[in-house]
C-alpha cells in the first residue's frame, strides 16, 4: 500500500524532471532510472534535447494518478516549452534507490 511518503516522493521526483526541463538536462538526470526510454528511446534523446532547446520558463502540474506497491504513473501538464504544450505520462519504480522514472511518454498538445 502507497504511503504519503511515497507520494511526496513521486512528487519530489516530477519537480525534478520540470525543473531540468526548463534547460538543465543535469537537474532532471537522477528522477531517471539508467535504462528509462521516453516514447520507446534511450532516455539520452530526452537530455540531449533539453540541453540543445535552452532555457525557459514553463509550467506544470503533476497529478498522481495510481500507485500500487513499488510501480506508480504520473501525468505531467506543461505549458510553454518553447511555446509548446505537453501532457507526458510517466511510469516510476521503486527500489533501492527509491522512486525512478522508467518510462515517459508524451504528446503535444493545443
Amino acid at each position: 500500500m502507497a504511503t504519503i511518503k511515497d507520494y511526496e516522493e513521486i512528487r519530489k521526483v516530477a519537480q525534478m524532471y520540470i525543473d531540468g526541463g526548463n534547460g538543465d538536462s543535469s537537474i532532471m538526470k537522477p528522477a531517471f532510472h539508467k535504462n528509462a526510454t521516453i516514447n520507446g528511446e534511450p532516455i539520452q534523446t530526452l537530455f540531449d534535447g533539453v540541453d540543445k532547446a535552452g532555457e525557459t520558463n514553463s509550467k506544470a502540474i503533476v497529478d498522481v494518478l495510481d500507485v500500487v506497491n513499488d510501480v506508480a504513473v504520473i501525468r505531467i501538464t506543461m505549458e510553454n516549452w518553447h511555446g509548446v504544450n505537453f501532457v507526458d505520462f510517466h511510469l516510476l519504480k521503486k527500489d533501492t534507490d527509491g522512486w525512478k522514472i522508467i518510462a515517459k511518454v508524451y504528446t503535444e498538445t493545443k
